[in-house]
């Protein structure tokens, strides 16, 4: 939603970061944020600018930030700061791109940087449904794992309590069935041809640390005549709309992201108001169980 000409001064002003657009979680998102706005009466400036560091250059004098360098901290009220910026950035990026901005108030989705508060989803709660239903329900016991961006707040999250999970039911760990993804269709592809052409790994069941990866390791077992899920289950997490929709319904776990850029917004307008608010809100998760797990 962009700032209309000839605004009212006084009326305030947010910007949101998000380095994709296009990508169904993003959509949720901004659409939480952008009709919590219109309650408040609030202008809403999107900025899609990818990951802030990629866009250094080696040797750099002065640090550029790319599209973000418009954004002058005087011109804004508040920023939101959607969680796939800071894929692949480290804490001290992160710390950096941050303090950019300061003393504007802030507010994270899934990025922890000192300073700010963050929404982050109850990753625990939703990998420990998918993990439990797999053994309890399926009694699958070799479950392979496709992991999140390395270093990601909610990729770690699922990926330790997976293994918590299986520690818990006495299955052993092994490193052979995880894979590393980086929450990209194409890097859940990756995922099945590094498990099963290079590894050579058997396994069960496939839990992917996101729905992406899964639609993407769907479309390669498909093509190597494996069927899902009488040959090998699969599960992925944020239930985004085409998860329902696949010729194998997806199990899942819902996070609603546009409560959670509703939410991000309703808090950053507590700190712009000079209220306290908590450095980390959790937001629920639930299992969504359809086909693709054996159901």
């Amino acid at each position: 939603m962009a700032m209309p000409k000839g605004t009212d001064k006084k009326r305030k002003t947010v910007g949101v970061f998000l380095a994709h657009i296009n990508r169904a979680w993003g959509t949720e998102f901004m659409a939480g944020i952008e009709g919590a706005a219109k309650e408040h009466d609030i202008n809403v400036v999107c900025f899609v600018g990818g990951q802030p560091s990629s866009l250094m250059t080696p040797g750099q004098i002065q640090k550029s930030y790319g599209l973000y360098d418009l954004v002058k901290p005087e011109q804004f009220d508040g920023l939101i700061l959607a969680s796939d910026i800071a894929h692949g950035l480290n804490a001290k990026e992160i710390k950096n791109f941050v303090q950019t901005f300061a003393p504007t108030p802030m507010v994270a989705h899934a990025i922890e940087a000192d300073g700010v508060p963050k929404l982050v989803a109850d990753n625990s709660k939703g990998m420990k449904f998918i993990m439990r239903h797999l053994i309890e329900e399926h009694d699958y016991k070799r479950i392979a794992f496709i992991r999140g961006v390395e270093g990601q707040l909610e990729a770690e999250e699922r990926f330790e309590t997976y293994k918590e999970v299986l520690k818990e039911y006495k299955i052993p760990f092994h490193k052979k069935l995880v894979a590393q993804g980086d929450f990209t269709l194409e890097s859940g592809r990756a995922a099945i041809k590094t498990l099963i052409d290079e590894r050579g790994v058997r396994f069960q069941a496939i839990v992917a640390a996101n729905d992406r990866m899964a639609f993407g390791a769907l479309e390669a077992m498909q093509l190597r005549d494996i069927q899902v899920p009488e040959t090998i289950a699969l599960t992925g997490f944020d239930d985004v709309q085409e998860a329902q929709s696949l010729g194998v319904p997806l199990t899942t776990v819902r996070q609603s992201y546009s409560n959670i850029g509703k939410q991000a917004f309703e808090t950053l307008m507590l700190r712009i108001d000079g209220h306290t608010v908590q450095h980390t809100t959790v937001v629920d998760t639930d299992m969504v169980i359809r086909w693709s797990c054996g159901c």
